[in-house]
């Protein structure tokens, strides 16, 4: 079960390497997961797992730790990360050696964003910060790493069981949408994805089948249900931020925001996993399993969730993997 949370969804991918390693006394002895479900970028981890055979090279997280250490980063030449590039970006024309290297592009893309954001500035969108942010390199990014075709095949097929759930939220009711193996066919499969990753006021909603969607984080933090209902008896849980007490005070607007809304669905996960230790402790529904892998402070500080530095991420991904490697259930509340 991997959470949202921007570039701080490189810890999962540290828990994950320990996992899939043996290097975590929580899993020691567990088979290979079968049932993988996400919100946010968690979402993207889950999917990219999901659509990779367990015997394929490179291994489903070598593979997961090489697009984050990598390609996330860095888009080739370009000054953006393969997340959000930045829209108007005058401070390129600054940039002596991107201009060097793509005189044409940077020109292009500058004037091709004019054109795109001035008829919302003057339409009455000057409020909506996602006007300001592209995600078309992550769209490209899931395209060329998330193989549709095996995920279908991940839950009824022949092969080896991945069970895949990605949750986004629907604009306008604001429920939870469950994205299953069948739904990620080529007309919505990657904008699904997509959709779950979109940030409010920060990415634009994505658009599937008339419908509008957007970051799944909002209504559910971390999906526990969608898991068990697919079968889960024994669950990792990998969460991005701290415990509440450990949040502290936001510097900015997108850091309150986030830091609200993760303290909020923090209180529902809780119940959540309340109510399920008191299922566990009856006789009539199956027990489940649940250990819980978080950071031990924000990680990144008040710039680690749009931060997609090399230096950022391949820290996110050794906290995660050095804190899977000792984790201590007692310490993290772990249902067992």
């Amino acid at each position: 079960m991997l959470s949202g949370g921007g570039a701080r969804a490189a810890y999962e991918v540290g828990v994950l390497k320990a996992i899939y390693n043996g290097k975590c006394p929580a899993a020691a002895g567990s088979s290979t997961p079968e049932v993988f479900s996400g919100t946010g970028a968690g979402a993207f981890n889950a999917a990219v797992i999901a659509s990779r055979l367990p015997g394929q090279f490179p291994a489903p997280i070598e593979y997961l730790e090489s697009l984050w250490a990598d390609e996330i980063p860095q888009e080739g030449l370009m000054r953006n990360n393969r997340v959000f590039r930045k829209r108007v970006d005058t401070a390129q024309f600054f940039d002596i050696p991107f201009m060097w290297r793509r005189p044409l592009k940077s020109w292009a893309l500058y004037f091709g964003d004019l054109g795109e954001v001035m008829p919302k500035l003057f339409g009455g969108s000057a409020k909506d910060l996602s006007i300001w942010n592209d995600l078309s390199p992550m769209q490209r990014l899931i395209s060329e790493s998330v193989s549709l075709g095996v995920i279908r095949d991940g839950e009824d097929g022949m092969g080896p069981k991945r069970i895949l759930r990605v949750i986004s939220t629907e604009k306008g009711s604001g429920r939870p949408h469950i994205f299953k193996n069948a739904d990620f066919t080529e007309e919505i499969g990657h904008k699904a994805i997509l959709s779950s990753c979109a940030l409010p006021m920060i990415f634009p909603p994505v658009d599937i089948d008339g419908k509008e969607f957007f970051y799944g984080g909002l209504v559910m933090k971390a999906p526990l249900d969608p898991a068990i209902e697919a079968g889960s008896t024994t669950i990792h849980l990998i969460q991005n931020d701290p415990k509440t007490e450990q949040l502290g005070n936001a510097p900015n607007a997108l850091e309150t925001l986030t830091r609200s809304v993760a303290i909020a669905l923090a209180a529902t996960l809780e119940k959540d996993l309340d109510n399920r230790r008191r299922l566990n402790a009856g006789s009539g529904a199956q027990r489940v399993v649940v250990h819980r892998h978080r950071p031990k402070t924000v990680l990144g500080g008040n710039a680690g969730l749009l931060n997609f530095s090399r230096e950022n991420v391949q820290a996110y991904i050794a906290a995660g993997e050095l804190d899977a490697s000792q984790h201590d259930c007692a310490g993290n509340a772990c249902i067992l």
